[in-house]
């Protein structure tokens, strides 16, 4: 029984080293994502979408931050959602680009009090 179970985690391990060679030898340059609350308000179920990934937050509390980290096949836009905890309203911002190119980036979105945002972008 023994032999048995060690002959299965033997053959687990080669079948998955066999499908996944290229995610295990090969690093992808990933992109950063930081989302700051500077608006003074908790934010909640705070989503950003790029490249047709969605990132979510469920909550942030005045002055924090999330990173997220992300690898594009194609150029994008960023798309955040979040909602106010203390009001009734929700906030909504379309813009930046971040590319899939040999370069990557840290994209830094600053929600304000306003309900503006501030868009950054520097290389890594």
């Amino acid at each position: 029984m023994k032999r048995l179970i060690i002959f299965a985690i033997v053959a687990f391990t080669a079948w998955y080293g066999y499908h996944h060679y290229r995610d295990i030898t090969q690093k992808v340059p990933k992109n950063e994502a930081v989302v700051r609350n500077s608006s003074g308000e908790t934010l909640t179920a705070v989503r950003l979408t790029v490249g047709g990934q969605t990132f979510v937050r469920e909550s942030m509390a005045p002055n924090e931050k999330a990173t997220f980290d992300f690898a594009l096949n194609r150029d994008s836009k960023f798309d955040l959602l979040w909602d106010y905890a203390a009001k009734t309203n929700e906030g909504h911002w379309t813009g930046g680009e971040a590319t899939s190119g040999p370069t990557v980036s840290r994209h830094t979105i600053t929600v304000r009090p306003d309900g503006g945002v501030i868009y950054e972008s520097t290389a890594l």
